[in-house]
């Protein structure tokens, strides 16, 4: 049986005149809201600009209980709106107004209560909500309202697979960092994990260069939040303190020579080792003479792989024997990797372990 208001389609729903209907409500038939258009069209609304009495707003809501829009009516409502300017806009509730918008809100007779989203529709949320900032005020409002409440979180045991995901780096995108940490980025080098594209999960290089992780082998790793945002508070608020590298394990962290010492002390040896600042137990040109002293001992080679040597090293360290300073007897010939690797291993001017002395080197100094 076909629609007896014309537009063709088939009847589901009969009223008590006897018609047959494609819709519950005969203006809802395509064609009849098709010559409703018609007649309205350059009309002006009676309707306009009157207020309706609470008993209208009520029955008008009742005949609209449990109806439902079709996509395409949704569809042209939206086309119809697009580029026009909400009544709302630049409008500011009175004080009555919030009142009563926050007591429905406390009786919790809010629409959304208990409702839950689409996935679809929590990812349109994120998206439109990239990059807004939440002003003072509305942080005021969140905190006064979850204020007493208990926190869904609060006694929960996470899984070590949700520590390891929660620890990972995806606060904020590589180029978010760029911009705010302009001097971090220079000195880290950082990229996205590709073994999981689409993540944006940050790796970065470990500072030990002879791990397989660091810029030397061509390594990354992914760090974990407190160690990463450490590193660049202390490049961003350069001090003297701990420069707080980033080290994929505790063991390249105990090996480095430069764990647990202080930029200041960093600074100053570069100082010393260019001639801008006089080393505490010889000047520079001392220095120079010591050194190339101590390269002829080993006939300019390294005493380990035999390359050319680079670096004059102190047997027993300055800071625990300052008065074989220039003893040529006391200085190694060695290469940069090699004095990275044997020299600062057991002390040697490294930070905390300087007091200690290098009894293997001066084991291979006498062999």
């Amino acid at each position: 049986m076909l629609c007896d208001y014309g537009c063709g389609q088939q009847a589901i729903h009969q009223f008590k005149n006897g018609k047959w209907c494609c819709s519950i409500k005969y203006q809802h038939c395509p064609n009849i809201k098709k010559n409703i258009s018609k007649k309205m069209k350059g009309k002006v609304s009676p309707n306009k600009g009157k207020k309706f009495s609470k008993n209208h707003k009520n029955k008008l809501s009742e005949s609209h209980k449990g109806y439902k829009m079709t996509n395409d009516h949704k569809l042209k409502i939206s086309i119809a709106n697009k580029g026009k300017v909400s009544g709302m806009k630049g409008r500011k509730h009175s004080e009555e107004t919030k009142l009563k918008i926050s007591t429905t809100l406390l009786n919790g007779k809010s629409y959304w209560n208990n409702k839950t989203f689409s996935k679809e529709h929590k990812l349109k949320i994120s998206e439109s909500n990239k990059g807004k900032v939440i002003s003072d005020r509305q942080k005021k409002i969140i905190s006064a309202a979850n204020k007493g409440k208990n926190n869904k979180m609060y006694g929960k045991v996470f899984s070590s697979k949700m520590k390891k995901e929660m620890s990972i780096v995806r606060i904020m995108s590589i180029s978010q960092i760029q911009k705010k940490y302009s001097t971090f980025a220079i000195v880290e080098e950082m990229r996205y994990n590709p073994d999981k594209p689409g993540e944006k999960e940050i790796q970065v290089h470990c500072k030990n260069h002879f791990c397989p992780n660091s810029k030397e082998q061509d390594g990354w790793f992914t760090p974990n939040k407190d160690s990463f945002y450490s590193r660049i508070y202390a490049i961003e608020h350069l001090d003297g303190n701990d420069a707080r590298y980033l080290y994929c394990s505790n063991d390249c962290k105990d090996e480095c020579p430069l764990y647990n010492k202080r930029v200041s002390s960093l600074i100053k040896e570069d100082q010393i080792r260019t001639g801008n600042i006089e080393d505490p137990w010889y000047n520079s040109s001392e220095y120079k003479t010591w050194r190339s002293k101590v390269f002829e001992l080993d006939d300019n080679k390294c005493v380990y792989c035999e390359k050319k040597a680079t670096i004059a090293h102190h047997i027993l360290p300055q800071k625990t024997h300052p008065e074989l300073s220039l003893d040529p007897e006391n200085g190694l010939s060695v290469c940069q990797k090699c004095h990275y690797k044997y020299g600062h291993q057991e002390g040697c001017s490294t930070g905390n372990l300087s007091k200690l002395l290098c009894k293997r080197i001066i084991k291979i100094k006498k062999e």
